[in-house]
């Protein structure tokens, strides 16, 4: 059951709206985010989403509120 809601549930990162801070990149305990440079711009990006604690401190970090996690079903 928790493989199942690990596959459904990870950090979901609004790119429009992170500023690349590095804040949930420094948090991150599994070390599953980075920051990509898109143009000018830089904004987080989760390197596998199957290996995410889902502890929440990407979230909890984040000054814009760009990460989200889709309601657990």
């Amino acid at each position: 059951m928790v493989n199942k809601l690990r596959q459904k549930s990870h950090p979901i990162i609004d790119t429009a709206r992170c500023t690349g801070c590095g804040r949930c990149v420094a948090v991150c305990c599994e070390h599953l985010l980075t920051l990509e440079t898109s143009g000018f711009r830089k904004h987080a990006h989760l390197i596998r989403a199957d290996r995410c604690a889902l502890c929440r401190k990407c979230r909890a970090a984040c000054p814009v509120s760009a990460i989200s996690f889709p309601p657990a079903t």
